[in-house]
């Protein structure tokens, strides 16, 4: 089921649900609840995606609504409501990890719903600016919280900017709108729907950007495979250190920015053997670092320098060391004919300044590690 459908499930059983109960009780509150819980089970499958990090849900905007406009016993009952009620329509994976996704999103709401209720009552600044803190000190905590089950899974921290602003912002405003303050007049649900806007522009942005992004990635993935065609290296040597060549450079601490330039730069690495001549035309044999530094110089003519600079044969880089050691790992151990044990004995018998220590046992531990949870 596309996300089209999924979304259309989901609003047509919030207005379902919104009709009955306005015709049950014109005018009550109940209407809004409906709505808003429907708009959070709507975010949960809306999600912005920004580069190098895990999706953020656009529920977390309309929580906050709920967090500002209702008792915080029928907040937690919609939001557990909605959370519930969209794990099967959730994207891909398996129902337990579905569960799991809506049991983290539930806490974050419960984190944003404990800042409000602490914080709201103290009033330490004017009312307006104390609301605005507190609004945003609930926000902030619903992403803690997502950011911090993210890290115990990954291990790494989020890069924070833009898509953190606009689910704040966005968030806050929605909340103003539905339930105003010091008097003023309230737009209610015209409110959420009308500084929504930002927020799905943002979204949209992002998905965008995702498309673009995939585009390059599976343009870098056919050119890797043409010099296998050529028969210039073995058949998928390019998929094999790049994916080998990522295990290592996460294991060993790399940003997630400087994997992408080392999967861009692996795949690639024997791009440049395509503009040497052949061995006979030039009568010479095509030194390895000839072939890594013209592949090196074709990256650099383009967005992609920062896995030219990978590639350069002189490149003393972390991730260049481990480029140059996997891509040698591979052509050992492609062929079947040497043991793991004589490909590694191999590699640690050359001249010591050919690989880094730290970085051929690192090697081996992954490699190690690899071989046990295979078998």
């Amino acid at each position: 089921m596309g996300i089209g459908a999924r979304l259309a499930v989901v609003v047509a059983a919030g207005a379902i649900a919104a009709a009955v109960s306005e015709s049950i009780a014109p005018g009550g509150p109940s209407t809004g609840l409906i709505a808003v819980g429907a708009a959070v089970a709507a975010g949960e499958l809306v999600v912005l995606r920004p580069p190098h990090r895990g999706p953020i849900p656009l529920s977390f905007a309309f929580m906050l609504v709920l967090i500002r406009a209702f008792p915080a016993w029928q907040c937690v009952a919609a939001i557990a409501v909605a959370e519930v009620l969209v794990v099967p329509l959730r994207d891909g994976r398996s129902l337990v990890q579905r569960g799991a996704t809506s049991a983290e999103h539930f806490a974050a709401g419960l984190a944003g719903l404990g800042v409000y209720s602490a914080l709201e009552p103290l009033e330490v600044l004017d009312p307006t600016a104390w609301l605005l803190t507190v609004l945003a000190g609930s926000s902030v905590a619903m992403l803690v919280v997502h950011e911090a089950i993210a890290f115990i899974r990954t291990r790494r921290l989020p890069p924070i900017g833009g898509p953190d602003l606009a689910l704040v912002a966005s968030g806050m405003l929605m909340a103003i709108g539905y339930r105003a303050f010091d008097g003023h007049d309230s737009v209610g649900l015209w409110g959420v729907a009308l500084f929504s806007i930002p927020l799905l522009a943002a979204w949209y942005s992002f998905e965008r950007l995702a498309t673009i992004s995939r585009t390059s990635e599976q343009t870098i993935a056919a050119l890797s495979v043409v010099p296998e065609m050529a028969g210039l290296s073995n058949n998928g040597h390019a998929a094999r250190v790049a994916d080998l060549s990522v295990r290592l450079g996460d294991a060993m601490g790399l940003r997630r920015r400087q994997l992408d330039d080392l999967r861009a730069a692996a795949l690639l690495h024997h791009l440049g053997h395509l503009c040497l001549d052949a061995p006979e035309v030039r009568e010479a044999p095509i030194e390895p670092h000839e072939v890594s530094d013209t592949g090196a110089e074709i990256l650099r003519q383009t967005d992609l320098a920062a896995a030219g600079d990978l590639l350069a044969a002189d490149s003393v880089t972390l991730g260049g060391q481990i480029l140059r050691l996997v891509s040698a790992y591979d052509d050992l151990a492609a062929t079947g004919a040497m043991t793991n044990a004589a490909v590694f004995d191999a590699l640690y018998a050359g001249p010591g300044f050919v690989y880094d220590p730290r970085v051929l046992d690192a090697l081996e531990r992954e490699v190690s590690s690899s071989l046990i949870s295979s078998s």
